[in-house]
């Protein structure tokens, strides 16, 4: 299909090592245009015509499709061939587009993954589950590593990653060093590398949108800056984090966290102020093990926990469903069900408020760490096999419990 979508292409001049370019005639605009309603493979064709886009095709494509694309990978260290896309790109930057397949992701030398990103303006885009990016054993690095002082505008979609932390259990890092244990992810953002030399400015306006991102041996998303958005994701276990945004503002939006080993903390934030956490889903499997479903750091203010869903199936532990310990947050219209080893939800921050949740099966933790802050108020929640364990802070409370309930 993808090859009939390409079948009307004046050809471009391009280097002996790249296939064709996929520059269109505007007579197949037309064509195009109909093309992309239909499949996937089309649409990625129709929008290569314009400027600044390049197609990587997989090892093992059909040698029609392979033939057509800007670059073809070796099937052995295909990041080098998508980083050379990268790099291709004109100045004004464009996108990258993944055809489905396997792409096997080694360690590049003196770098901190992987496909490492340092250009503004990128996008990296596949077709969905069917674009892989799978780390290949004993790499111990990211998948993806954007890095660069004021690194900005870069768009990560439609992939799946597979950080294969079976096969690189052995990342440490200094723990005196920041950011050097946390070298191990799925997708990092950060503006340097752990220890320096220093960069003047974060990275930021990342976005990483429905992507599939399992196995990695820290964190599944690592995002540090301003305006980074991890929107509509399918993640999976990760040794540290599932997801975290560092400094704000951020959005974590309409992702679904599938537990079924051991994770840390599905959703949160770690020094970070403004991070909205909304309509994300939590599933903790028969036997699977989560500490924190969502988390805010100490120190921290002005978070939205809003919309949310934790379920723990029989079997599963979840630990805390919400760990609160900025200020300012508001935490409302969640539905949270407990496991049935315990689960608590902790508020250590006050100025906070809680309201319209329904709260199952939950130890609810009232306890202030923040003096200069003012009350935690609970009100208008429904509440089923709740406990409440007031330790320390001014406490409100105007809950419902529905008949029936304990």
């Amino acid at each position: 299909m993808l090859e009939a979508s390409l079948a009307c292409e004046p050809r471009m001049v391009s280097p002996a090592r790249r296939g064709p370019a996929l520059a269109r005639a505007v007579s197949c605009g037309v064509l195009a245009a109909a093309l992309v309603l239909f499949q996937p493979a089309m649409r990625m064709a129709a929008l290569a015509q314009t400027a600044g886009a390049l197609i990587v095709a997989p090892h093992g494509a059909p040698e029609s499709i392979r033939q057509r694309a800007d670059l073809q990978c070796d099937g052995v260290h295909d990041e080098r061939t998508i980083m050379e896309a990268i790099a291709s790109l004109p100045e004004a930057g464009g996108t990258v587009w993944l055809l489905a397949g396997t792409y096997h992701i080694h360690r590049v030398d003196e770098s901190l993954g992987g496909i490492t990103i340092d250009r503004s303006h990128v996008t990296l885009a596949g077709q969905g589950e069917g674009t892989r990016l799978r780390l290949v054993d004993n790499q111990n690095t990211n998948v993806i590593r954007i890095i660069g002082s004021g690194t900005s505008y870069v768009t990560i979609r439609d992939l799946s990653i597979d950080a294969n932390r079976q096969g690189n259990d052995e990342g440490r890092g200094d723990p005196n060093v920041s950011h050097d244990r946390f070298e191990f992810c799925g997708i990092k953002a950060f503006r340097q590398r752990p220890g320096g030399p220093p960069a003047a400015e974060d990275c930021h306006h990342i976005t990483i949108q429905n992507c599939s991102i399992r196995n990695s041996h820290r964190l599944g998303v690592m995002l540090e800056g301003a305006n980074m958005s991890v929107l509509d994701n399918r993640l999976g276990d990760a040794g540290s984090d599932s997801v975290e945004i560092l400094t704000g503002p951020g959005i974590i939006r309409g992702n679904v966290v599938d537990v079924r080993g051991r994770t840390h903390v599905a959703i949160g934030s770690d020094r970070a102020n403004d991070i909205l956490m909304v309509d994300n889903i939590v599933r903790v499997h028969p036997g699977g093990h989560l500490d924190i479903a969502f988390r805010s750091w100490a120190g921290s203010a002005r978070h939205v926990i809003q919309g949310n869903v934790l379920m723990v199936m029989p079997g599963g532990h979840c630990g805390t469903a919400i760990d609160l310990r900025g200020t300012e947050a508001a935490v409302t219209g969640n539905t949270l069900t407990g496991g049935e080893t315990g689960t608590e939800l902790k508020i250590s921050g006050g100025d906070t408020v809680l309201t319209g949740n329904v709260l199952r099966g939950l130890r609810l933790v009232v306890d202030n760490q923040v003096a200069a802050s003012g009350p935690i108020v609970f009100g208008a929640n429904v509440t089923i096999g709740c406990q409440l364990d007031v330790r320390q802070g001014e406490y409100r409370e105007e809950n419902l419990t529905p008949s029936g309930g304990k």
